[in-house]
This record gives structure tokens, sequence and C-alpha cells, in this order.
């Protein structure tokens, strides 16, 4: 449409949609008078055209396309109407009732009444609508019962009004007459372009518009244009089209043919009970014109030639007793024989019909022509079974879809496939089972696509529960999929796509919506670890983060190693940097490193001891410490459970290869044996859970980065703790992004950057900030604490599940989100920093987007009171809670607002040993140029 439709207000009850349309055409059809663009005065039937040249003073009307939209209380009514004499002769009541029924018009009855112009006079006694009703052959409703009818109508519409509504865009007037040659009534309305799922032959695509086909074979055609609708195309077939065709429900699927077919014709398959027919006739052929007719033709030429040229005998075509001697009606067609010797056949009598000079292959077919069962058009029209042609088209759209999933199985992206599943699943389980075979063939290859696939899977087991059986988001640790998802861990892709078939097929057959949904949980986390799996491939750069052990520098028992870490705020790009995203389409995310309160709010400090056992302190700022001991290696085996206490810990500990749990040997013999003693560990975070400001993922890296130098290694560069501390997320199974350490380890503000691709890699680009620019941000950061707490795990399932989906709207916001990122860097470059809180306002905006719900009310409140003092505000990390912060338009204070201090970190992630500090500044050597930034804007387009 050319614009959105205005919502109905009060008294609106109808919008009639018009197009626009050549006065001549107008003249046969009903015609919509406005004076302001807006209401309807009036609808004319077949307006004269000298009253039309008056009227429209353009060279087209607006005519009544047959799309109407009519709001709830004039629908209410106008069901209301059926009940009310003489009006209940309308509908089946009445003819169920033995009374003669009464006919009305929608537009020239029923909403005449809602016109301005309309009178109560000229409408009640049928003048308005006479001339419809005498070219419809309708019983004319000025007779005294039909008065009745239109003053009960009248009465009944008062108070609504009819409104236009012009279709813009593409949209034109076409209208069907009876009797029109296929060139003159459907060719224009064919599409322009394909619309098909695959195509595996070697066809013109220029040429030729394919819808709902499988091809299979070759087709050339002579660059005239082809349309192929609902076929199947073999492998063994090759068409060879000479002019322009039009191929419709062919099927050729189990044949070898070779057919040169002519153009200018349009050849159809009918479904009959027995057998199938192929007909033929030519575009400008008029169907129900009778042969002796001087324009009459068949094949594009006239039936005296089309006679001479055959030697086909009118007694061979009808009856003596046939009245009606037309294309229609001529028994021509051959039911019964395969179908490329139908089409063989036909191709040589209309190349005979055409040319003298093509005589000689049908004389060779003639004689089988004569000696054949043949029938009309018409018989294989009515004889049809259309059930059967339904069929056959959805198992065509069926093959169709499932070998674009086999064409595209590779693709990162494309379009929803969700709309289609949920059509497979109308039409019963049996397609809804080869769509799942099909993606369990697919996933018997490793690819870069695995864990899309696994998606799909999962997509379409929650459209087979069809909305029930509880939420998608849940647990997916069934006994009956474990051993399959441990498989999978271990890297046997295809023994376990093998045994969660099973199992799917299993738990489809109970028939419950709710064993659909666990299933669905089930292959997510199967997607979850394929995920995994891919971020761990940046622990490729964090190799050189390991010393060999010659060069590495002893820590004394009973030595602290302690690290601190500022916090971070997202101020663009977040979402990006979250796996899959970040290597599936790439990330960019812009943000700063912070103290809240004037100190770094994260710390963790590690030192060996005595005792051979693994002791963990979870401190807690409001002095509710948990002490934790674990002597044994099955102690620390739930470190991929995130809700188990001191999960976070034992996943670093491990990943720092502090203990192998699966070495034979015990915790206790392997502390004794590597380091003489066990390892105490302390971790706190002075910001609250669910902060929104890094703290789980910036805990796990300063944790890590003790637990580096406690083991001998040097300081770790900023780049391996990075994709370390991304590494250690997985193992957790949190499946968080890179964005927070970029921001908190690394001090300052940052733009951090992956490429589309794996192994996943991260870049960071430090922002040199001016002066006085510090000075501005460290004055006007507002950073106020919302007293919500969301944590973002379930969050982050739905938001990957809608990744997978193919969710536009969602797609282009990533897009959307990077791009921003790097703009927003700009800004920052630049010292702009009205700039940068527009494009925080805007970060904002984007963030809503992708996870729907993250304003609460009261949020919303403050928003709206801080709007008119700052230039940008967003609450951080993924929203819903947490801390919001804002960039102020001044360094004034403002009045009424509890508020924590903030102030930009620009050392970072610090670390002590024994007291001494070893690692000042972490800082990143490479700088953000407006040349960089360029260069990265251009490799996102």
């Amino acid at each position: 449409m050319g614009h959105p439709a205005p919502s109905p207000g009060p008294g609106v009850g109808a919008l009639v949609c018009t197009v626009q349309t050549p006065l001549d055409v107008a003249t046969q059809h009903g015609v919509v008078l406005s004076r302001d663009s807006q209401h309807i005065n009036k609808m004319v039937y077949r307006m004269p055209l000298e009253d039309l040249k008056k009227t429209f003073r353009e060279e087209s009307a607006s005519v009544i396309s047959g799309a109407v939209y009519l709001s709830p209380p004039l629908t209410e009514t106008l069901l209301g109407l059926h009940t009310i004499p003489p009006l209940d002769r309308c509908t089946y009541y009445g003819m169920d009732s033995g009374v003669p029924s009464l006919q009305v018009s929608l537009y020239f009855d029923l909403l005449l009444p809602l016109c301005s112009d309309v009178s109560h006079e000229e409408y009640v006694n049928g003048q308005c609508g006479a001339t419809y009703a005498q070219a419809a052959n309708y019983s004319p409703l000025f007779q005294q019962e039909s008065r009745s009818a239109r003053l009960q109508i009248w009465k009944q519409l008062q108070g609504f009004n009819a409104f236009v509504y012009p279709l813009g865009g593409e949209v034109k007037h076409h209208y069907l007459g009876m009797n029109l040659p296929y060139k003159d009534s459907l060719l224009s309305l064919l599409p322009s372009s394909s619309i098909l799922y695959n195509e595996r032959c070697e066809a013109d695509s220029g040429n030729t518009v394919i819808v709902n086909t499988v091809l299979e074979g070759n087709i050339t055609t002579c660059g005239e244009k082809a349309y192929i609708f609902d076929s199947w195309i073999g492998r063994d077939v090759s068409l060879s089209l000479v002019g322009p065709s039009v191929l419709n429900g062919l099927w050729l699927m189990d044949c070898a043919a070779s057919l040169k077919i002519p153009g200018g014709c349009v050849w159809q398959q009918y479904t009959l009970a027995q057998c199938n027919v192929v007909t033929c006739h030519g575009w400008t052929d008029h169907l129900a014109l009778h042969h002796e007719e001087p324009t009459a033709t068949i094949f594009n030429t006239s039936w005296s030639v089309f006679l001479s040229r055959t030697r086909i005998q009118r007694e061979d075509l009808w009856e003596n007793s046939c009245k009606v001697q037309d294309l229609l009606s001529a028994k021509i067609f051959l039911p019964g024989l395969p179908i490329a010797e139908q089409i063989s056949i036909f191709s040589a009598l209309i190349r005979a019909a055409c040319s003298d000079s093509q005589q000689e292959d049908w004389k060779s077919k003639l004689v089988k022509w004569r000696a054949s069962s043949r029938m009309s058009l018409a018989e294989a029209i009515f004889n049809c079974d259309v059930k059967k042609v339904i069929q056959t088209q959805e198992m065509i759209f069926l093959e169709s879809f499932k070998q674009y999933l086999i064409k595209t199985a590779d693709d990162l992206g494309g379009m929803s496939l969700i709309p289609l599943f949920q059509y497979f699943v109308k039409r019963g389980l049996a397609p809804v089972n080869q769509v799942l075979h099909t993606l369990h063939t697919l996933l018997h290859v490793p690819r870069l696509s695995t864990s899309r696939l696994f998606s799909n899977v999962a997509d379409l087991l929650g459209c087979l529960a069809q909305g029930k059986g509880g939420l998608r988001s849940g647990p997916a640790g069934n006994p009956l999929w474990r051993s399959a998802l441990v498989e999978l861990k271990k890297g046997h892709q295809m023994e376990a796509v093998q045994q969660m078939l099973d199992v799917c097929e299993d738990w489809i057959s109970s028939g419950q919506p709710e064993n659909l949904i666990r299933a669905a949980r089930h292959y997510e986390r199967a997607s979850q670890i394929v995920i995994s799996q891919q971020v761990e491939t940046a622990d490729v750069h964090v190799s050189p983060m390991w010393v060999s052990p010659e060069v590495r520098h002893s820590v004394g028992v009973g030595v602290w190693v302690e690290a601190h870490s500022p916090a971070r705020l997202d101020l663009a790009g977040g979402w990006t940097d979250t796996p899959p995203i970040c290597y599936e389409q790439g990330g960019a995310v812009l943000n700063i490193a912070i103290k809240v309160n004037k100190k770094k709010p994260i710390g963790a400090r590690a030192r060996f001891i005595p005792e051979l056992q693994v002791v963990c302190v979870l401190r807690d700022c409001s002095g509710g410490d948990m002490r934790l001991t674990w002597s044994k290696l099955d102690h620390l085996r739930d470190y991929d459970n995130p809700v188990s206490p001191g999960a976070l810990v034992k996943a670093v500990l491990l990943y720092s290869r502090l203990v192998d749990l699966s070495h034979p040997d015990s915790l206790a013999s392997q502390l004794k044996d590597k380091y003489g003693g066990g390892v105490e560990v302390e971790v706190w975070s002075n910001l609250p859970q669910g902060s929104g400001l890094g703290g789980s993922s910036l805990l796990a890296g300063t944790l890590l980065a003790a637990l580096v130098v406690l083991l001998g290694h040097p300081p770790p560069a900023p780049s391996h703790l990075v994709h370390a501390t991304l590494c250690v997320e997985q193992w957790l199974t949190t499946g968080g992004g890179w964005q927070d350490q970029v921001g908190g380890l690394i001090g300052g503000a940052k733009l951090g950057f992956s490429h589309r691709g794996t192994p996943l890699s991260v870049t960071t680009y430090q922002i040199p900030l001016s002066l006085p620019c510090l000075e501005a941000l460290n004055g006007q950061l507002l950073l106020i604490y919302t007293g919500k707490v969301r944590l973002a795990r379930n969050l982050l399932q739905t938001v990957i599940r809608n990744w997978y989906a193919c969710d536009h709207t969602l797609t282009k916001c990533f897009s959307e989100l990077r791009f921003l990122a790097m703009q927003a860097a700009g800004t920052m470059l630049d010292g702009n920093l009205r700039g940068l809180g527009s494009c925080i306002s805007n970060y904002w905006r984007l963030k809503k987007m992708v996870a729907s719900g993250c304003e609460p009310g009261m949020v919303t409140k403050l928003m709206v009171s801080l709007e008119d003092h700052c230039h940008g505000m967003s609450l951080a990390g993924a929203g819903g809670g947490g801390y919001l912060y804002a960039l102020k338009t001044s360094q004034e204070c403002l009045e009424g607002l509890t508020c924590d201090h903030v102030e930009v970190d620009q050392q970072g992630l610090e670390v002590w040993v024994g007291g001494e500090k070893v690692l000042e500044r972490s800082q990143v050597e490479e700088t953000l140029t407006r040349a960089k930034l360029n260069t990265l804007i251009q490799e996102c387009k």
C-alpha cells in the first residue's frame, strides 16, 4: 500500500480501498467521489464518461477495488441485520424458511448510507443503487418490500462514516472479463520474477519466471519470457522453449525426455481420477468462440489454416450432434499417454499448424493421435480432481523447500523459516517429518551453520506444539538426551544427531505438546554447545599468555596476588558482541571503564596455602561472606552449572590449568605435585546483582589475571585476557559476549571490534580522550541505581532464538547497532558530547527493540523527568533494571536525585603481588584514528 491506513476513530465505519483507473474503463465500474480525499460523498456505478471527466480532472478515476475495512462496531451492526425482517432473507436463514431470497450489495446497499451526500429520500427510494441493481440483475430494491429493507439499513447504520483509502505502490486495476484470451486476461498478472526456494537446473534466470517449481533438468529459452508454475522438471529432462511460454502443473519427474516446445502457448496438466492430460492453447485464442467465426484461432492460427495443414477433420474434433464447436469443446487432447509423449505430440501438431515446412514430424504422429482416446479442454477442466492437484502442488512445495534447506545449509542468515514451518504443521505430521529428517541429515556434517540448524529444529518443534506445552526457555538436561549432548561436546556430531533424532521421534509420537517444547529446549541446548565450540576458537589468541615452566616466576606460599578492575559502561553497539552474532555478522561496541564511588568495584586475590585443598571465599559487601572448601575433583565438576555455589571460580580455576579433571590423580595429589600446597581465592564485587555494568564477566577476568600471575606467568596482555575470559564464560555456559572485559579490564574509552568468521577474534582500539573531554565526561556522567534486578540469561536465549529465526526487524537492528557504535566512536574522537548523547539515546531505542519489555514503567517515568537535562540516557547492559546512566547537558548537580559517583578509569585492570604493583595500566597499543574508523565503517557496509 502507498501509506499506512488511518487508525479508525469514533464514527469511522468503513475504509473503502480504491485504485486509480483510466476513465474509459471506470465507466464500467463503481467509482468513489470524495471532495477532501478522505470522506466519501457518494459511490456511483457506471458513471457516464462525460460526468467522469467533469468530476475527475486527471485522466483516471478512483474505482472501488473490492477490498474494504469494516470497523468492529460497524461489523457488529451489520451482523445484527440478519435478524431484522426482511433482511433476514439475505442469508440462509431466509432460504431455509422457504421464503424468496432478498439480494443486497455491500457497496451500493449497505455502505451507501455511510456516504455524506446520500440523502435519506434518494437512498430509501432506491435511486442511488438502481443502476447497479439493474446491471447485476438484482431484485430492484425500490419495490415496496425492499424499501422496507432500506429503511432498516438506514436506521441501523446512522452515525457511521465511510472513508476512501487509495492503494498506492504497484497496485493497478485489471478486470477479468469473460471470453478474453489468455494474453488479455491473465498474462499481465503473472509475476515479473521467480518465487521459489530452489533451482538446481541450468535455466536462463533472466527470461524464466518460476513459481513453486522443482527444476532439476535443463531449460533453455530463445530470449523471450517463459513462466513455469507448480511443476516438477526431473534431472533427465531437457526443455527448449521456442518463444514465450506458460507451463503450469507439468509433472516430468520420473522420465527422460528432450522436448522442443513451441512458443506463444499455455501448457497445463490436469489430474483426472485415473490419468493425467496435458492441454494447450495459444495466448491469443478465444476459447469459447465458434471455430467458424473470422477471429477464431487455435494455437494462435486460424481454424481453416489449422485444419488444412494438420489434415485433422472437424469430425475428429466434434460429434455431428455437437452444437457448440469451439476450442473448449474440441476433442483434441490425449489423456492416458505419458506426459512427455503428450507434449511431444502436441509440439509437433503446433509446429505443423504454424508452418508448411514442419509437417513431417506431425505426419508420423497423426495416426497415433487419431487412434488414441481424446478429450476436450472443457472435459479436462470439468473432470479435474482438484484435491489431487492441490496435493501435487503441496508435494512440489515441500520438495522445493527441502532442496532450499540443502542449498542454503551453509548460509548464515537468510529468510525466516517459521512461517513455512507453521504452514507444514497445518498440512499434517507427514511433511513435518520430512523437513525434520532433512534438517537432521544436514546436521550430520559439521559446518559453521550447525548451531543455526539445531535452532531451526527447535523452531520446527515449537511450531508443532502450536502454542501449547509451556515456555520455550527451560531446563535441557533430561537423561534421555544427556548421552547425545555429551557426544556433541566431544565432537561426535553425527552420532549425537542420530541419538537426538531417535528421542525426538519418540517424543513427537507421544502427541503431547509439552514433550515437543521439552525437545525444542534440548535442541537449543545443542545449539548453545556448538556456539560455545565456535567461541572457544578464540583460544588461539590466548596461548601466548602461558609461558614455559623455566621462565615462570614463583610466588611464595601465603603471598597474595591481588587484582582490581573497574566496571564498564556500554555507550553503543551492545548485543553485537554476543555469540553467535559477533562472528556471524560481526560486532562493534563502544564503552568506557568506570570507577563507581571512586573505587574499582571488582576484585579478586589468590595465594598458595599449605593445605592440599582449594578454598574459595565469596566476599559480600554487606558482610555475608561464603567460604567454600573443595577437597575432591568431584567438587569442581559442576563448574558448568552457573547456579551452583562458586561455579564461576571453578570455571576459572579449571581454565587456568590449576588442576585437570580428566587426570587420574586426586585433587590433593595434583596440588602437591604441581605446587606443594593448595590454593585459596577470594572474589568480590561491590556492584549489585544485575547491575548492567558487566560484573560477572569482569569478575572472571579479574580472577583469571590473579591466577595467571600466581602460577608464575607474566601479567596477561589485554588481548589475551579478553579472549580468555570469553572462553571461560563458555565453560561456565553463561554464553556472554566480549564487551564486558573489553570495557572494564582495559582502561579509558575503547571501540571493540570483531570480524565475521572464526576463529573468533576481538580487536580493541583505544580512543584518546583530551583532558577537556575527560573532565566533561566525568562532570556530566550520571549514574543512578534503579533498584530493579534483571538477569540476562533467559533474555539472551530469547535474543539468540530470534536471531536464528531470522526475524527481519531484529537482524536489521543488529546491523544498526554495529554501525551506531562506530558513529558514536566518531563523536568521541571529535569530543562531541552532544552527538555522543544522541547516539546513547538511539542506542537505548535499539536495545528496546532487541529485548522488548526491558524498560520498566518506573524507569520510563525517571527518563521522562531527566530528558530536559540530558543529551542522552540508557539503562546499562541488557536493560530491565540495574543502573541507568545519562550524559547531562552540564556539570551542575540535579536536585532530588540519589546518584552514585562515576568517573572514567584510565588505568583498567591493576595487579599486585605481595603488595607490589606488577600491572599498573592495562591499555592496548592500537589507537583509533579517524582514518582507521572510516576503514572499519567501509568494512561493515
